[in-house]
């Protein structure tokens, strides 16, 4: 799949003027939209887009999803079979091109009393999405943060969006902040994506008022790379995923490449 680039302007609202190449270096289309007395250019253009997300609360429909079933999984081996043979086959080896270096998350309190074992797995069925809830990030300014990217990356046609994803991390540590730090699987091959900063870093707090550019793919360009980013976050979009304890990252890992080099 060819990366598809997203550069977003982290800003105050703005009058946005926006360039849309056509193909040619000199051919664009302009649309103007009014939000306030100043305004700031963007140009989009083919290959990447300059993107100025509309940094003001805007009503995005509800699509969480009911919380659905947990089915656990032991031990380890077993674990690591049911990744092999159930797992997103380009994530797989995406993780496996990163040297084994996986996706991380924290469970959720009601998640983490499903674990049957210390050495058990889940899968996770239609975990609700929360990263257009206040009680997050406990922050009125991250849901507007994550709503004005709702709607860019809505207006530039990307199925995977805030309201329909989960964010994990490449740090388990920083994962634990969360809850039970657990490595995270996408089941299936249909319906997976995955966004990160194409810079590193996290998509909340923003740090700079500079634009930062994303990345999209699904699974099969350039995720490893983001796997192997020191505590980079990166917005995955899976109905069901398995979520592994990262205590048993270890062993996981070696029976991975076991199983895999079989």
């Amino acid at each position: 799949m060819k990366r598809v680039v997203r550069t977003i302007s982290i800003a105050a609202p703005f009058i946005y003027t926006i360039f849309i190449s056509l193909g040619g270096s000199n051919s664009y289309v302009i649309r103007r939209h009014q939000l306030l007395k100043s305004r700031r250019d963007v140009v989009i253009s083919t290959g990447s887009l300059l993107l100025s997300p509309l940094l003001i609360p805007v009503p995005i429909e509800s699509v969480s999803a009911k919380e659905g079933p947990y089915v656990n999984i032991s031990p380890t081996r077993e674990i690591a079979k049911y990744i092999v043979n159930n797992a997103n086959q380009q994530f797989l080896r995406s993780v496996v091109d990163a040297d084994y270096n996986f996706l991380y998350r924290g469970l959720s309190p009601n998640a983490s009393k499903q674990l049957a074992t210390d050495n058990s797995a889940l899968v996770i069925t239609n975990e609700p999405f929360d990263l257009l809830d206040i009680e997050t990030y406990g922050s009125e300014e991250a849901v507007t943060y994550f709503q004005s990217l709702e709607v860019q990356m809505y207006a530039n046609k990307l199925s995977i969006r805030p309201s329909n994803s989960h964010i994990g991390t490449t740090c388990p540590r920083e994962a634990a902040k969360w809850g039970t730090a657990v490595s995270i699987w996408p089941l299936g091959e249909r319906g997976i994506e995955f966004v990160w900063l194409e810079e590193g870093g996290l998509f909340w707090p923003v740090s700079s008022s500079h634009a930062r550019a994303i990345v999209h793919s699904d699974g099969s360009s350039g995720l490893s790379r983001a796997l192997q980013g020191n505590e980079w976050e990166i917005m995955f979009r899976a109905n069901t995923f398995l979520a592994v304890p990262a205590a048993l990252d270890k062993e996981l890992r070696q029976l991975l490449r076991a199983a895999i080099q079989e």
